[in-house]
């Protein structure tokens, strides 16, 4: 009878501690519990953020000499392609696609400009990392602002040191592409400035271009 009692007590204590066990094991399963929706945001902006500056403003010049084409009604592919050129080209002078409906970005050439390192995405970052060092421990996010801050900082200044540089049509494509979009007299009036013939009173568009 001493035995069963003792067994009992055995049978207890080990279920007593596969019941603590299961307990803890759940505890640390929910401490560790994949993250909630806003860290998953978070983390993707996070991710994203550094490439999206850098692009953008690589790209911001040669897209705006692309305003007065139909590139917008182009197919996704050539879209893709206009994108690597202007980019492949500012970064290295090689641009990896050729062909008359590149909108000129076939010819981007490699592009330098120190000024261009102060852009709005270097200074949304200043502003970011400016935020997370505040003394003030009130403030929501601090150091997930600071983080984004850092990132865009950093592919701001990457896109502005290679983006071409403002008043150079010699750097730039937009020559070429807006080139191939000018009304007759626009071309006219351009050839006549380069002779040094050009008058402004005789051109009825009055400098619009």
């Amino acid at each position: 009878m001493a035995r069963r009692r003792t067994t009992r007590k055995g049978s207890r204590r080990k279920t007593a501690r596969r019941a603590y066990t299961r307990t803890r094991s759940r505890t640390r399963r929910r401490a560790t519990s994949p993250k909630t929706a806003g860290n998953k945001v978070y983390g993707l902006v996070k991710q994203a953020s550094p490439w999206l500056a850098f692009a953008s403003q690589i790209t911001a010049k040669d897209y705006e000499a692309l305003q007065g084409t139909d590139h917008k009604n182009a197919d996704m592919a050539t879209k893709a392609k206009v994108f690597a050129n202007i980019v492949a080209g500012r970064l290295t002078g090689f641009t990896p696609f050729k062909g008359d409906n590149l909108y000129g970005s076939d010819t981007t050439p490699f592009t330098i400009n120190p000024s261009g390192v102060a852009n709005k995405f270097t200074g949304l970052g200043v502003a970011g990392m400016i935020y997370k060092n505040l003394p003030i421990k009130q403030l929501p996010q601090k150091s997930k602002i600071g983080a984004i801050g850092k990132r865009l900082l950093l592919g701001g200044a990457i896109g502005g040191l290679f983006d071409a540089p403002s008043g150079n049509p010699h750097t730039t494509s937009s020559a070429q592409v807006l080139g191939r979009h000018m009304s007759v007299q626009q071309q006219n009036r351009s050839a006549t400035t380069q002779t040094g013939m050009y008058s402004s009173s005789n051109d009825v568009t009055g400098g619009s271009f």
